[in-house]
């Protein structure tokens, strides 16, 4: 104890801290600094910060904290205070916050007896980071830390990376993030020199995928069932509009996700506005199916090409098959591998064309006699109601089959 108290006061007698720890004042003091990352606390992409809790192993050479052990009972090392010695101001040039330098006065720098200084401030670094989440959630990020020493120039502090790498070996996996690579490098910014720390992170996608992703899809397909529903019910509208509001809230819960920033705009931006668009197209469709099968048979007739689009959408199997007629009756039938043309058939259900092996005639009688069949409006809101869910299940899975290959492909 006595050979350290001694030690200290002969150290620390005549010692300045406002003077750098170099006997020749013109030569730069070299500072070592090396991260050892322990977890991330929080990455916000909204307000783009990203904080985390790490230690910086710090170290350089003090020459004016050299001694002879054997001058003081083998003494080799000493812990002094933060506050008595000259220590490099490393400051954060990427605060989230205030501008504040590393450390606080309790830390302790330790000593040897050769003037290596070693110093390992613990703390929770908060910092910037700009995001970009065109890909999200399948996105990946990086996120630089930056230090230096401000007050002092490149010619009297030389802060220098220690190894390539953020040291991670006793790291905390984060819920959301996986780290998927570090790097620490040097470089002179103006007339100092910093040190930056590289976080490369990849989203873990899962959580998204279940809470917001399904959940569209889903609402896409819900979509297109108004079809099937009977437009007696008169609960078309009503269905198609609550799923349109279902897909406006999904709008907003992911914008409330993003950085309010419109470069670069993610891609789930897009797909959310193709869904909305084609929600609204559906519910116009579907006012218009109204309109149709509310129509007078006998006060407007069904045009001519509609009627042709009909008999081409529920006969379109009848096309290049083999007909024969039925003896004693008036009606046609379909032979092709024993199997009946189903779409033929009447109001009641009834085959049209029945299977019969007498006699044949031409596709084109068969055309003359399926073309007296009346066709009704509500025939062809019918027609529509199909047309229009197939068209739209379509659409759907297009949509969402293009936002998944887009994404997949950009973050691989």
């Amino acid at each position: 104890m006595n050979n350290t108290k001694t030690l200290l006061q002969d150290l620390l007698q005549d010692y300045n801290i406002n003077v750098r720890p170099v006997l020749n004042q013109s030569e730069a003091v070299k500072v070592n600094v090396q991260m050892f990352a322990r977890a991330i606390k929080e990455f916000d992409e909204v307000k783009e910060t990203f904080s985390f809790v790490a230690a910086i192993g710090v170290s350089w050479i003090d020459e004016g904290m050299v001694w002879n052990p054997l001058s003081y009972g083998g003494i080799n090392q000493i812990t002094v205070f933060f506050s008595q010695v000259w220590v490099p101001d490393l400051i954060i040039i990427s605060p989230s916050d205030d501008l504040e330098n590393l450390g606080a006065k309790w830390n302790r720098i330790r000593f040897y007896a050769t003037g290596l200084a070693q110093w390992l401030p613990a703390d929770l670094i908060q910092s910037t980071c700009a995001v970009n989440m065109r890909n999200y959630p399948f996105d990946s990020q990086s996120c630089t830390t930056s230090f230096t020493t401000l007050g002092y120039t490149g010619d009297e502090v030389v802060v220098e990376a220690t190894s390539p790498k953020i040291n991670i070996s006793t790291f905390q996996e984060n819920a959301m993030w996986d780290v998927v690579d570090t790097s620490a490098l040097s470089t002179k910014a103006g007339v100092s020199w910093q040190v930056d720390f590289i976080f490369h992170l990849k989203r873990k996608p899962s959580f998204v995928i279940i809470n917001v992703i399904l959940p569209i899809l889903s609402l896409s397909l819900l979509n297109v069932l108004v079809f099937l529903l009977p437009i007696e019910s008169g609960e078309r509208v009503s269905y198609c509009i609550t799923v349109l509001l279902s897909i406006a809230v999904f709008m907003t819960i992911v914008s409330n996700l993003l950085p309010q920033t419109s470069e670069p705009v993610p891609i789930i931006s897009y797909k959310l506005f193709a869904d909305m668009a084609i929600s609204a197209l559906i519910v116009l469709v579907t006012i218009f199916t109204f309109r149709i099968n509310g129509k007078d048979d006998a006060e407007e007739k069904v045009p001519n090409w509609l009627k042709k689009m009909y008999h081409l959408t529920t006969c379109s199997c009848c096309k290049n098959r083999k007909i024969s007629v039925e003896q004693n009756t008036s009606r046609l039938c379909i032979k092709s591998n024993k199997e009946e043309c189903i779409p033929c058939k009447n109001e009641k259900g009834v085959p049209i064309l029945k299977t019969d092996s007498d006699s044949e005639i031409s596709h084109q009688k068969l055309s003359d006699v399926v073309a007296k069949e009346q066709v009704t409006w509500k025939k062809i809101n019918k027609m529509v109601d199909w047309m229009a869910f197939v068209l739209f299940t379509v659409a759907s899975f297009f949509s969402f089959g293009v936002y998944m290959a887009i994404v997949t492909v950009r973050a691989g």
